[in-house]
């Protein structure tokens, strides 16, 4: 229990630092943690990776809430993206969830991994800024939008943060308000995936421990250390150049994808 302990703490930490600094769940470093640890403490392989998705996006709720405060106390958050976006969240999460509960454990790890690595190459390689400075599109586009990263987000276990913040800084808005405002949309997805995650779960294990698809260790441990750790990621947000650190979190993306893969 005491290694469990130390090291969903330490999963907790790593998630609300990069939850608050990056504008994500913490989910894409959180997943493959919580694999390494379930498959080390036991539990049913088959069940592995829709316990670390449901875990990850329950303890997302705390983390992108606090992170969330933070960015909102800064007025980093564009309020008139968010209407149209919640709606697709909201649908975007029952597909992504749905979707999820009917796949393998191995296929999601390996497509998880696969997702990972191809992130991981986008930040060492970052899209020109020369591209940028689109309009805003119609409520309509932007419910769409949101709903096609909600499905991938919530089947991944991830905030979206990664796909969300390029996407609001192609249509203009600042880096950090794009990033503050994509921990408040991390926070809906996480929300909404947590709750669904839970009552799909209830239908396909009895795994002590678990409520649904959250493994409640883990889930308590993870999201009260990154709910503490979250605000200064944010902070750091508005102080740090963050171009060195994305090269950094690149190649750790690029392992941790091979090393669910392999």
């Amino acid at each position: 229990m005491i290694f469990q302990m130390i090291s969903f703490g330490i999963v907790g930490a790593i998630a609300g630092i990069l939850s608050g600094l990056l504008g994500i769940g913490g989910g894409i470093v959180t997943i493959p943690c919580l694999v390494l640890i379930f498959s080390y403490i036991g539990l049913p392989p088959h069940h592995i990776m829709h316990l670390a998705i449901g875990t990850s996006l329950a303890a997302m709720v705390f983390n992108t809430i606090s992170g969330s405060y933070t960015h909102y106390k800064k007025q980093a958050i564009v309020f008139t993206v968010i209407k149209p976006m919640a709606l697709g969240v909201v649908v975007g999460a029952a597909l992504g969830a749905l979707i999820a509960t009917l796949l393998s454990s191995h296929f999601l790890q390996i497509f998880f991994g696969v997702f990972e690595i191809l992130l991981g190459i986008r930040f060492l390689f970052p899209e020109s800024k020369t591209e940028r400075g689109h309009s805003i599109p119609s409520f309509g586009v932007l419910s769409l939008i949101s709903t096609a990263v909600t499905t991938l987000s919530t089947m991944l276990g991830i905030g979206g943060g990664m796909v969300n913040v390029p996407i609001l800084t192609h249509f203009g808005i600042p880096v950090k308000k794009a990033i503050g405002t994509s921990s408040a949309l991390s926070f809906l997805i996480s929300f909404c995936g947590a709750i669904l995650f839970l009552l799909f779960g209830m239908h396909h294990t009895t795994i002590p421990s678990t409520m649904g698809y959250i493994y409640i260790p883990a889930f308590l441990f993870i999201s009260v250390v990154s709910f503490c750790v979250a605000p200064y990621g944010a902070h750091l947000a508005h102080r740090l150049p963050t171009a060195i650190l994305k090269k950094v979190f690149a190649i750790v993306l690029i392992a941790a994808g091979l090393s669910m893969i392999l």
